[in-house]
């Protein structure tokens, strides 16, 4: 299978078979410049979702200061990849961007605007002249690659998706779990953006765009492989971290340089595959999930409770409402 065949025959026509798996392991191995803007729509879902005119209406429905997400918007639009020339100051980017963003949070309100999705427009926008073509590519990422609350304020999946990823480095790099507790390390102050960000604040930006080619086409099976891979690729020079402070600052530095692709999706989906199988991260990630859910129940309960304790609190100590008039 070639990339001139996988185009002209069109991603849905490949099935679910062999082809798949050959169209997959293409994926893998990268996905050519001028093919990646028309795969990613065919295999995100965008083309399937895309309405004609529904983007500009969206943008004319109301006024951007009227938009109750505006000021969280447009704190975040100069801080998004502002050392790239299409987001520098009077850079094209920046209106794309703040089109982008205003046009989702109408889009699905119940969401609005998180932080974190400027990342996730920024990187589409870098891989595709049309704006309204970068909106339906991330409206389909946010409803079908991701699990639905992703970006809810409770932020329930991405909690126990850390958890997922504890559990599988600690299986995986045993030692290097001993060394993270031995160093008073919490793996998810580091990891945790990694996932909510889908790599964009950490991994340079041709090796970000191949593990897009794999997410797009794998899910979320193909961040917990990748996330693995990167502290497998990394564990020696992490023990070697005498202290907290320098394991996490090698830990926020060590994607940076991290230029190989080839390397990393070769790690991630061939020497660490038999470790990280789709059935058993979903089975760890309901049962993490279900975890979370009970906490975030009880939490607020708990809530609900000590503002019931304190409203009697208050009723107690404030004057009888009976009390008679003073004559004097």
């Amino acid at each position: 299978m070639y990339w001139t065949s996988v185009c002209l025959v069109g991603i849905a026509e490949i099935g679910k078979g062999s082809d798949w798996e050959e169209f997959r392991d293409l994926v893998r191995g990268g996905i050519p410049v001028a093919y990646r803007n028309k795969i990613w729509q065919e295999v995100s879902g965008a083309l399937d979702m895309r309405q004609p005119g529904y983007y500009k209406d969206l943008l004319s429905k109301q006024k951007v200061e009227a938009c109750q997400w505006w000021s969280d918007i447009e704190m975040d639009l100069h801080r998004t990849f502002p050392t790239n020339v299409l987001f520098s100051p009077g850079g094209q980017g920046i209106e794309r961007l703040k089109n982008v963003l205003l046009a989702y949070s109408l889009h699905n309100p119940t969401v609005g605007y998180c932080q974190g999705m400027n990342l996730l427009a920024g990187t589409l926008l870098l891989t595709n002249n049309s704006e309204e073509e970068a909106f339906w590519i991330m409206t389909a990422m946010l409803k079908r690659h991701l699990p639905e609350d992703y970006f809810t304020q409770q932020l329930l999946s991405p909690q126990a998706d850390q958890r997922v990823l504890r559990e599988l480095v600690q299986e995986i790099m045993p030692r290097l779990t001993m060394h993270l507790q031995e160093m008073h390390v919490d793996l998810t102050a580091v990891t945790f953006s990694w996932f909510l960000t889908l790599f964009t604040d950490c991994l340079p930006v041709e090796t970000l765009l191949r593990v897009w080619d794999v997410f797009f086409v794998e899910g979320m099976l193909a961040v917990f492989r990748i996330a693995v891979a990167i502290l497998w690729m990394n564990e020696k020079e992490i023990i070697k971290c005498r202290n907290g402070a320098a394991v996490y600052c090698y830990m926020k530095q060590m994607t940076l340089s991290m230029n190989q692709a080839d390397k990393l999706i070769k790690a991630a989906f061939v020497t660490l595959k038999s470790y990280i199988q789709p059935d058993k991260v979903e089975l760890k990630r309901q049962r993490h999930q279900r975890s979370v859910r009970q906490e975030l129940m009880l939490e607020q309960q708990q809530r609900q409770q000590q503002q019931l304790l304190r409203m009697k609190a208050v009723a107690s100590t404030s004057p009888s409402s009976d009390k008679k008039d003073v004559q004097c």
